[in-house]
């Protein structure tokens, strides 16, 4: 493992994982949860109170993690803090030596849910490291020892091709100065493969890492209410169609990553893969020993 993860300019393919904090008050639990990726996976990403729910602390977990010998990308959104929180979570993570940050402006609450701050968005939340990573608060207070940040920011890969102006947006976020981005399930090569063009038609992979994001799906139940239920989520009919008739569905989910990482491993631009889905810790690292 290596801390200069999206910053090699080799770029060798990168895997990440992704975990989500238990509502518990054992902190060790969530540590066995990522024990398989250690020594596999590059980095994973601790979750951010994911669907407005309430988690044990993912700073908290991020930094016992951490400590356990398995890099950490920490997701923070703007929908629960000002920026007097923001700032001190951000100065917590620099000090148990986690320097990764992935930037996101978080789920809306239901409309009887719990009230959203959302002092800074997604871009806020980028510029904020960047001023941080020099040293500063946002009021001029100079940091003691400050740390250099590496940002990250979220994509949805079918978004470019539906939504107006999705694009001239997402291309003004990454040149605030991300490292790298993760994107949103994607299971459709061909959208991929726009994608990767994109990305090189706009230079932006000159400084920011691509990653895909997969998981291994477990049936096709599953997968219809992914692409029916989470947004941004792409999964043709086809995938669908071959979990459906596998006689082995866990097998084929894995099958079916195997076959897309490898050919994205060919695709100009991307970067890597990022791997999600509910307690799936375990598949993942078997996933990813495949192409260790």
């Amino acid at each position: 493992m290596t801390n200069k993860l999206f910053q090699d300019s080799n770029k060798p393919f990168i895997f990440t994982a992704e975990t989500t904090p238990s509502v518990s008050t054992n902190l060790k639990e969530n540590i066995l949860r990522v024990e398989s990726l250690i020594g596999v996976a590059d980095a994973v990403n601790i979750t951010d109170a994911p669907n407005c729910k309430p988690k044990l602390s993912s700073l908290v977990v991020a930094g016992e993690i951490q400590k356990n010998g398995l890099e950490v990308i920490l997701q923070i959104t703007g929908r629960d803090r000002n920026s007097i929180a923001l700032e001190s979570e951000i100065l917590g993570a620099l000090s148990l030596g986690i320097d990764k940050i992935l930037c996101l402006s978080g789920d809306r609450p239901p409309e009887d849910g719990p009230k959203a701050v959302n002092e800074m968005n997604s871009a806020n939340l980028i510029n904020l490291l960047n001023t941080m990573s020099d040293g500063f608060l946002t009021d001029g207070v100079e940091i003691k020892e400050p740390i250099p940040l590496i940002s990250g920011c979220a994509d949805s890969i079918h978004d470019h091709f539906i939504r107006d102006q999705h694009s001239k947006f997402f291309v003004e976020k990454v040149k605030l100065g991300v490292n790298f981005v993760q994107t949103q399930y994607c299971y459709d090569l061909d959208l991929c493969q726009k994608y990767s063009t994109f990305i090189m038609d706009n230079n932006l992979n000159e400084n920011a890492n691509f990653l895909i994001g997969l998981g291994p799906l477990k049936s096709a139940k599953q997968a219809s209410w992914m692409r029916d239920n989470l947004y941004g989520v792409k999964i043709p009919d086809s995938i669908i169609e071959r979990l459906d008739q596998a006689s082995a569905p866990l097998q084929e989910g894995k099958k079916i990553c195997e076959e897309i990482i490898e050919k994205l491993m060919d695709m100009p631009g991307i970067n890597g893969v990022h791997l999600m889905g509910p307690s799936c810790e375990d598949q993942c690292a078997e996933l990813i020993k495949t192409f260790r």
